[in-house]
């Protein structure tokens, strides 16, 4: 007998949310974790933010960040994405989505996902 658990594969679901998902992205200023809404986009393989020009962090703090995809309201309905990884200035098209966001590439490093609308048993190792 396996374990229920909720995981789904990151990039599948990555795909379903990002037209309409809610967006944060989070990382360390000072000693302090920050976090704060931004606007995601996805051009093929890249993943662009964009954050508000006075929300702009240091670029030292471009090192290590998070990036969340969710969704849903009720426990069924909540699914989310979670890469850990780094940001890098965007490449200029990105910056065309609107200008008055700054524009950030993030590079992913690792991705976990759980989705609890898809619930299901997976063997014990």
């Amino acid at each position: 007998m396996g374990r229920v658990v909720q995981r789904v594969d990151p990039v599948d679901l990555a795909g379903v949310l990002a037209p309409h998902a809610r967006a944060a992205i989070a990382f360390e200023r000072d000693g302090v974790v920050e976090a704060f809404p931004v606007l995601y986009c996805r051009r093929g393989d890249e993943h662009c933010v964009g954050v508000a020009r006075d929300a702009m962090p240091e670029p030292e703090s471009f090192a290590r960040a998070v990036l969340v995809l969710d969704d849903g309201s009720y426990w069924f309905e909540l699914r989310a994405v979670t890469w850990r990884g780094r940001l890098d200035p965007a490449p200029a098209e990105a910056a065309g989505a609107r200008d008055d966001l700054v524009w950030l590439a993030f590079v992913p490093i690792g991705a976990i996902a759980w989705d609890y609308g898809r619930l299901h048993e997976e063997p014990d190792a």
